[in-house]
């Protein structure tokens, strides 16, 4: 509860029990979260009294920022985002055509294109050739 209540401490150490473990989120979670806590007007239960209230206010410097969790539909996200890269692409290629650099291809390389590259790394690696030539950069 100490490290929750600093704001400046990144990691916060919860306890390997059933209890923190549910009240993971509860705890500086994602909750909105009411702290409720019970106490005795009695003397012999003085020490547990004040146990209680030094527990209450150290929860209340534990701050929760509870949002609306928001489930989006996978393929309007798979749409998003290819109607996203293609928009990227485009912009990319016109950024090329302005530096003159409008050789360059972006898409996967063919199967062909995949064994050549390979060849050459291999001979490059048994020092077969010297230097690599590399085009799409």
């Amino acid at each position: 509860v100490v490290a929750l209540g600093d704001k400046h401490r990144d990691h916060v150490p919860y306890r390997q029990s059933k209890l923190t473990h549910m009240l993971k989120d509860s705890l500086g979670g994602n909750c909105k979260t009411t702290m409720v806590a019970n106490i005795w007007p009695e003397a012999k239960m003085l020490e547990e009294t004040t146990s209680t209230l030094r527990f209450a206010t150290r929860m209340m410097r534990v701050s929760n920022e509870a949002t609306v969790n928001v489930h989006l539909d996978p393929q309007l996200l798979v749409r998003k985002y290819e109607r996203q890269i293609k928009e990227l692409k485009q912009e990319l290629a016109m950024h090329n055509t302005l530096a003159n650099r409008s050789q360059i291809q972006y898409e996967e390389y063919t199967p062909d294109e995949s064994r050549e590259l390979e060849s050459k790394v291999q001979r490059y690696l048994e020092g077969e050739i010297q230097e690599l030539e590399v085009v799409s950069v």
